[in-house]
């Protein structure tokens, strides 16, 4: 279908996060925690996972929604400097630009939102040039978007018309109440995102390796995020592991995001699947080093050296 402009159209959520690390806990109601430190940066999963595709050199474009304010101005300067073409992203007049507080210590993280304009993104905001202009689409932040999920068949089906593979991450369901139409999608795209907490709520098993089977029924590759432990894959046939690399943790926000950039870098190249998990844990572990979703650090050549590693 000719060259195409870009390697990844990344469509999702893109807001604000303001990050207070270094946290010793979390707070219960009535209390306080002091942090040691804290950053304002461009956030969201898809928008995380965008940036760390720059970084690694993919040509990236992302589409979103952000309001008319000075957030949305932030994130778009920062998606310019980032290197992510930001020409499919909207602005939402009257309505906030997202913001998520992320709750952050050295072991994990949690995170408060609010949506604003990240839930007014549609499927029909993906335009037909942008879907033929991509090599390969992914989705992120599923459970966030409900205006999204309503379109979600259609931009699989559209984005498989026009020739590109398509990903999708789901994220956290706020509900907790899973599914939400999700598991008869996961067969319609190549790979899918979950990390173990997920994996296990839309599987209904415990056991990682029989939670991801079942979500691949055979036909997709299921690609589960398990923190320090590193990742695992299962094609429906044939399930492969890959330990974490070991570094000194400063954050783990964005970890996730930057894994599933890693992963499908090297997926979009061929690789076999024990390399992407390789290339994945690396951009992770990476990310983990600093504070927030700092894509700088995500060095190709760095990376490649560290997924040598066995």
């Amino acid at each position: 279908m000719g060259e195409k402009t870009y390697d990844v159209l990344a469509v999702g959520d893109l807001n604000v996060d303001l990050i207070m690390s270094g946290m010793p806990r979390m707070p219960e109601w009535g209390t306080e925690v002091l942090a040691e430190g804290m950053d304002l940066r461009l956030g969201g999963s898809t928008a995380n996972f965008a940036c760390a595709c720059a970084a690694l050199g993919r040509r990236t474009a992302l589409v979103a929604v952000v309001g008319e304010d000075a957030f949305g101005d932030l994130l778009m300067s920062e998606l310019e400097s980032a290197g992510v073409d930001g020409r499919y992203v909207g602005r939402a007049k009257d309505v906030p630009t997202g913001l998520t507080v992320v709750l952050s210590g050295r072991e994990d993280r949690a995170f408060v939102t609010a949506l604003g304009a990240v839930n007014f993104l549609r499927a029909e905001n993906v335009s037909a040039e942008a879907i033929a202009s991509a090599r390969h689409v992914h989705v992120g932040g599923y459970y966030l978007q409900a205006g999204l999920r309503e379109g979600m068949d259609w931009l699989i089906t559209a984005a498989k018309a026009a020739g590109a593979t398509v990903s999708l991450d789901p994220g956290y369901d706020p509900s907790e109440a899973w599914d939400g139409g999700l598991v008869d999608l996961i067969a319609k795209v190549d790979v899918f995102l979950p990390n173990e907490v997920e994996a296990r709520a839309l599987s209904g098993q415990q056991d990682i390796e029989r939670a991801a089977g079942v979500l691949s029924r055979g036909e997709t590759m299921v690609v589960v995020k398990l923190g320090c432990d590193g990742a695992c894959a299962h094609d429906g046939k044939r399930f492969v592991t890959e330990a974490g690399y070991q570094v000194d943790v400063a954050d783990t926000t964005a970890c996730g995001d930057a894994f599933n950039a890693g992963f499908m870098h090297g997926w979009l190249d061929g690789k076999p699947v024990e390399d992407c998990l390789r290339l994945g844990n690396a951009a992770g572990a990476l990310m983990a080093t600093v504070t927030g979703n700092d894509a700088k650090v995500l060095d190709p050549a760095r990376i490649a050296a560290m997924a040598e590693r066995r």
